[in-house]
């Protein structure tokens, strides 16, 4: 059974994927499956969201 793929901040189609390998080793844990859909972050979103550590200097 094929399962959509899609980001949970832009909603994009990020792809599609067994739903055996959902079940393997190998699945991505931060991966919310809510019914035919499997929600993660595009690298695209990832990248917007990542947080730098900023330099304070008292």
């Amino acid at each position: 059974m094929k399962i959509f793929k899609v980001c949970h901040a832009c909603d994009r189609i990020i792809g599609e994927i067994e739903l055996d390998d959902l079940t393997s080793q190998n699945s991505d844990p931060i991966m919310d499956i809510v019914g035919n859909v499997a929600y993660a972050l595009c690298t695209n979103c990832l990248h917007e969201m990542e947080t730098k550590p900023r330099i304070i200097y008292h």
